[in-house]
This record gives C-alpha cells, structure tokens and sequence, in this order.
C-alpha cells in the first residue's frame, strides 16, 4: 500500500458528526417531518436535501420565512425539533466503518470533534456509542457564535488543539462544513454519505471518498484493500 504522500503530515483528524460519524439524515428528516406537520408549516419534500449541514435555528428562520407566518415562533419550532428528534435517537446508527476508522486514526493521531449540534445530542451520541476514549477535544453549537460555513467552529477546535489549522485533516459530508473547514485553513476530506463528490470538492475538499476504508488506506492508517477514492 502507498498512501498519498501529502496525507501524512496532519497531526490532528477533525471530525463532524452528522453524516460523517452518526447516520443522523434519516431521524433528521423524519423529526422534521413531525414538526412541521405539528405546526401545520407545509415544507415541501424536494425542500428537506437543502437542510442537510444547516444549523436548526438558521434552518427554522428560512423555514419560517418561506413557508410559515407570523404566528410561528423559530425559538418553539427550534426546542419542538430537538424534543421530536431527542425521542428518536434510540434509532441512531453508526456510519459504516467509521468507528474502525476512529479507532486506527486514534492510535496515529489526536481526534477532535466539530459539530453544528447541541452538547445535549452529542453527549447522547457520545454515551450510546462509547465515544469519549477518542477525542481529545469537542465542540458544539453552545461553543461558538457563528456556525457553519462560518470558519470559527474549525477555528475555535483548531485553537483548544494548539495546532495550525493547516495541520489539521477535516473530514466533512456536507457542503456547509467543507466551506467552513476550507476558510479556516483546514484540508478537507469530504465524504459522500450526504452530497456528491463534485459539490464537496466544489466547496473545497481536497479529496472525496466514498468509504472509510478508502480514507484509511489514503492516510495509511490500515492495510485493508483499498476502495474507490476519487
């Protein structure tokens, strides 16, 4: 195996985790779903792809704005979805090979966690699968005051790590956060669990891959054979 050369370097592997560690897509669309059916705000289907990496009180605003009136309340409507999605997290499931992928790069590199979510749904996240071992760092919504594709979320991680951003690997899914990595200096590997590859790499990931297992054989973290990386 001859990983990419250009990989190596990186100190730090900072994850997201919508998308990239959790499978949260579905139990997101479906909260959202129940809500706006609760609140009576007709959110058309082709309208839900345009959530995906969007902080909920940014998400409600829009929502509110195109769809709702005066009588809708974005702070009802934000604490509505973390209530309606609370209750379904008992569905959540990992992204496939992703905990493999944390446990190779843990043992080669220091892993933080950058995500738009509350501390409330990362901690569950954390506690159901036994997450705190790996990360040495963790950021959440209640941390930063700008979210994403602001880059103070990468900033703000790069800075408690005391690492250069440009010595920092980011590993995105969805456009919002591959734009918020990319203006903090951070390289990004997006994957294609949530967008394409062309919109990842539009935004500015370096790299896309489909698998987890394609990523560790890109940093050299594994000798499994590789998969498709583009």
């Amino acid at each position: 195996m001859n990983p990419d050369p250009a990989a190596l370097p990186f100190a730090a592997i900072i994850f997201d985790m919508d998308g990239v560690i959790i499978d949260s897509e579905p139990i997101h669309d479906q909260s959202h779903r129940i809500v706006f059916g609760l609140h009576d705000l007709p959110v058309p289907a082709e309208a839900y792809p345009s959530f995906k990496g969007v902080p909920e009180r940014k998400l409600f605003e829009r929502v509110v704005s195109e769809f709702g009136s005066d009588e809708h309340d974005v702070d009802t409507l934000t604490v509505s979805k973390e209530e309606t999605f609370l209750s379904l997290m008992p569905q959540m499931r990992l992204i496939p090979g992703v905990l493999d992928f944390i446990r190779r790069a843990h043992a080669r590199r220091r892993l933080a966690l950058t995500t738009s979510a509350t501390r409330r749904y990362q901690r569950f996240a954390f506690d159901r699968f036994d997450l705190d071992p790996f990360f040495e760092i963790v950021v959440t919504a209640e941390d930063i005051r700008h979210h994403k594709p602001h880059p103070e979320p990468y900033l703000e991680t790069t800075r408690r790590l005391g690492a250069a951003p440009n010595d920092c690997l980011v590993i995105e899914d969805s456009v919002h956060g591959v734009r918020s990595a990319s203006q903090a200096g951070c390289r990004v590997a997006g994957v294609t669990t949530s967008f394409p590859a062309e919109a990842l790499r539009e935004a500015g990931a370096y790299r896309t891959v489909d698998t987890f297992e394609a990523l560790a054989n890109h940093l050299g973290l594994g000798d499994k054979a590789p998969q498709t990386a583009r």
